[in-house]
């Protein structure tokens, strides 16, 4: 029954690893919180963690049903006469000798190794949920405490708490200290599920060899740290250190454009799809289908846009060029749609642009925003030098083939 459910529990989590970071990336789309990040590299933290565990008591579990139907087909024991080693190579076994031991030794290890993964997961749950109510909801909720000096001492106390957890209680052993933090630690315990596990974990931590508890503690949280690092390097635009190809950024020369599945809608993507798109790579339609997300991060543009904030639309801050031939004239229609992966749904803009006239080939579609709805932001200094240029716009590229259509 074990081996199903961690077969079953191990399937899950590879399933939901990936689609919480999804779910996750696509959030960006209509919220910006404090917190996000944190929350997301702790919560695949608490994945990989449940996966290790499950991953490593069916491989324990799996070998103790191989020693128990050992132990019942040979009851006699091990037959030490008849193994014929020379020294120096020593037999560490009696005389009829039977795998009752072992078997009880590997079976205590199955109990230590899943509950210091379902503990450790419902810990960092807790830590979640205490980031989300006390740092999040009170950004969420414009409380015009939950920035400087409050979030600053919020984020120092959940330190000290998570200092005070892995140096098994630490701070709470300081005379005269521990009264300083006993109030805020209190209110911790609770919202991170402490005062659930804790008489559990007192079972736990005072009958285990310390030093065999920090080393399984340290070897468990290598581990988890590596593979949440392969779940979330990409979201986070961190490098792969495991990449080791030199020339991965030197492909092509400066002309060359990505074209990466995430510009066309055709194409399936493991990621979140929110930057601008277009029907498909190769295009045999006499007309461009291009879609643009609104995302939260395009209202401080909106702000650059010389009107009554009634009266802005999105659509007004996009500029389009065809082949560096700006499209002046382009009809925009409102769209939502369910996006491919996550909880966001796509909303936006879509229009349609006729190509027909263009040339069999590679064409350039390029998407910004207009030049002078920047140059309004800089003047009011919402916006740098520097972030000025990272908006210069998406390029994609795109093949017109009409020979297809015409042989059709």
């Amino acid at each position: 029954m074990e081996l199903l459910i961690s077969g079953g529990a191990i399937f899950s989590l590879f399933q939901l690893s990936g689609k919480w970071v999804q779910w996750f990336e696509s959030t960006v789309e209509f919220t910006t919180l404090p917190g996000q990040v944190s929350i997301l590299i702790i919560g695949t933290l608490g994945l990989e963690l449940l996966k290790i565990g499950f991953i490593t008591h069916i491989i324990f579990r799996a070998f103790w049903l191989a020693m128990v139907c050992a132990n019942y087909v040979y009851p006699t024991g091990i037959k030490k006469e008849k193994i014929k080693w020379k020294k120096p190579f020593r037999i560490y076994a009696e005389d009829e000798e039977d795998l009752q031991q072992p078997i009880i030794k590997l079976d205590r290890y199955c109990g230590i190794v899943i509950y210091l993964s379902i503990t450790s997961s419902i810990f960092i749950l807790g830590i979640i949920a205490t980031i989300f109510l006390l740092i999040s909801v009170p950004s969420l909720l414009d409380l015009s405490f939950a920035y400087g000096f409050y979030m600053q001492f919020v984020v120092l106390f959940i330190l000290l708490y998570i200092l005070d957890l892995f140096s098994s209680g630490f701070l709470r052993k300081i005379p005269y200290f521990s009264y300083v933090i006993y109030p805020f630690f209190s209110i911790l315990d609770v919202l991170t599920f402490r005062n659930f596990i804790q008489k559990s974990a007192f079972l736990f931590f005072t009958n285990i060899p310390k030093l065999k508890f920090f080393s399984l503690t340290a070897v468990m949280l290598t581990i988890g740290l590596v593979l949440s690092y392969l779940n979330t390097y990409e979201e986070m635009h961190w490098p792969n250190v495991f990449d080791k190809r030199e020339y991965k950024w030197q492909l092509t020369n400066k002309d060359g454009l990505s074209t990466s599945p995430a510009y066309y809608r055709d194409e399936s993507i493991s990621r979140y799809r929110g930057n601008p798109s277009i029907q498909s790579k190769i295009v045999h339609d006499n007309f461009l289908d291009l879609f643009i997300p609104y995302n939260v991060h395009y209202d401080r543009f909106m702000e650059g846009i010389d009107k009554k904030k009634e009266d802005r639309l999105f659509s007004d801050l996009q500029s389009i060029s065809l082949n560096n031939v700006r499209l002046d004239s382009l009809q925009w229609h409102e769209s939502w749609r369910d996006s491919e992966n996550g909880i966001a749904r796509h909303i936006g803009i879509e229009s349609f642009i006729p190509i027909g006239h263009l040339e069999d080939g590679q064409h350039i579609i390029k998407v910004s925003i207009q030049p002078e709805i920047i140059n309004n932001l800089v003047k009011k200094g919402e916006i740098s030098a520097w972030e000025r240029k990272r908006l210069e716009g998406v390029e994609i590229l795109f093949v017109k083939d009409t020979q297809v259509s015409i042989e059709q």
